[in-house]
């Protein structure tokens, strides 16, 4: 698998995520409400808000997958 581009902007990004202190938050109804719309809206099995940091994309809510987290490799 190609290994994802790292962007121009891609410290300032990480350190708003970080500043922000979202990654591994608990989840939050709006979030989800946002991935349960999507998956009908759009039928599609799955729906993610992901954020990903410097090694895995982290899902803050999804809609039909199991999983919480991936590799940055597997993206």
């Amino acid at each position: 698998m190609k290994k994802p581009d790292i962007s121009t902007n891609d410290d300032a990004r990480l350190y708003a995520l970080n500043i922000l202190r979202i990654l591994d938050s608990e989840p939050e109804q709006r979030f989800d409400s946002i991935t349960r719309v999507a998956t009908k809206l759009f039928d599609v099995p799955i729906a993610l808000v992901s954020l990903v940091d410097q090694d895995r994309q982290w899902f803050k809510s999804k809609d039909g997958l199991s999983a919480c987290e991936t590799t940055k490799g597997t993206l």
